[in-house]
């Protein structure tokens, strides 16, 4: 038997104004033709199918769109459950129909723990599957009294005749997160202790974007996109192999599509190190520049989309450290002295004590700002 385990793919995301769209379904034609190669039997969705509970029309589209296409053109069968930023109700929406399209769907917490547990047979052999969707600690104590991680155990602990896999999207152990997550606690647990999972043969965890191992039988699948420019780490998916009752787990890594290059540099190196940026990949490179600076530099930023749009790269990101060498005192006028020119240049020595003035660019738009305020129509009505 073949398992295959992914999580956290949130359709419909965006970094900063890039539309992901066209990695996302790269992604996913890449996984039915593996899906297809590998004669995968089952594959495991671990939440955070969507980036919102309430997706796009286009995301919806991508997600059964892909459901259909694992119904017609492949063999496996899927199993999903619903993450902290998906909608459970809207996943469990269409659940009986989706059934007979091999793909069985837990949105929702039931309290029929039963439920819960689905027995899969494949190849010879067999596997008790347990998946527990993102749960608030209100659908685990409906009545507010009683331990969150007792109520839990009730849901976890079954008698042992085949391995058993746990599918769960939540906090577990000790991760390490990407820094792109929704660190959520709504469940009143912060994080289940491993050792109330080692019970199981594998977990296949969602929610944290890293893939990691976080205990001897419990893994985070991470991702299959990078969702900001600080994770440099490959993607992967795992797979399970059953074979004479025993689970070996390995890693496959996902094609990047697009490649995201994160740039720590000064004013005396940025040129020289945008000049050595190199790649290939399918879709547009996208690159994020942090700069120290002493004062804003005029021009920059369209200097460096120069440089790279010549490279056939974008830039995505700017993010200005400014290290002061000296910090000027504010005047001794009080602000009620002062007029909004002077004010505001007051605020920006301070922030950029390296000028001796405001330049005139930027205070003459300050002004002519200024005077359209004063000459905008009055929107108050009475």
């Amino acid at each position: 038997m073949k398992i295959l385990h992914t999580s956290d793919w949130h359709l419909g995301k965006k970094l900063f104004r890039l539309d992901r769209t066209e990695e996302h379904l790269l992604f996913l034609d890449w996984l039915i033709n593996f899906l297809i190669a590998e004669e995968v039997d089952a594959l495991l969705i671990a939440g955070d199918i969507f980036d919102v509970p309430t997706p796009p029309h286009q995301s919806l589209e991508i997600f059964y769109d892909f459901l259909h296409r694992l119904s017609q053109e492949t063999k496996t069968h899927c199993y999903l459950i619903a993450g902290n930023h998906d909608s459970g109700i809207l996943l469990d929406a269409p659940s009986k129909i989706l059934k007979h399209h091999r793909v069985t769907v837990w949105g929702r917490l039931s309290s029929n723990t039963d439920e819960h547990w689905k027995r899969l047979s494949f190849k010879g052999e067999t596997i008790d599957l347990c998946s527990i969707p993102f749960f608030r600690s209100y659908e685990l104590l409906p009545h507010g009294e009683g331990n969150v991680l007792d109520a839990l155990k009730k849901y976890l602990q079954r008698d042992k005749k085949y391995p058993q896999i746990l599918m769960l999207h939540h906090l577990a152990g000790k991760f390490e997160s990407a820094g792109s997550e929704q660190v959520v606690t709504l469940s009143g647990i912060d994080s289940i202790p491993s050792e109330e999972l080692s019970q199981f043969d594998y977990v296949a965890l969602g929610h944290i974007h890293k893939a990691q191992k976080i205990s001897g039988n419990a893994f985070y699948s991470g991702s299959p996109l990078p969702m900001r420019f600080s994770e440099t780490q490959k993607k992967i998916i795992k797979i399970l192999e059953v074979k004479d009752g025993l689970i070996t787990v390995t890693d496959h890594l996902i094609p990047q599509w697009r490649d995201f290059h994160l740039i720590k540099t000064n004013i005396a190196d940025w040129k020289n190190d945008l000049s050595q940026l190199q790649s290939q990949s399918k879709l547009t490179p996208m690159v994020e520049v942090q700069i120290d600076l002493d004062s804003p530099v005029l021009g920059l930023i369209d200097e460096m989309k120069a440089i790279l749009k010549q490279k056939g790269m974008e830039l995505l990101s700017y993010i200005p450290q400014f290290n002061p060498k000296e910090i000027k005192k504010p005047s001794k006028k009080k602000i009620f002295e002062l007029g909004l020119t002077e004010i505001f240049e007051e605020f920006y020595k301070q922030k950029y004590p390296a000028l001796e003035k405001v330049p005139d660019e930027i205070k003459s738009d300050f002004i002519e700002l200024i005077q359209k305020a004063k000459n905008a129509p009055d929107q108050i009505k009475d």
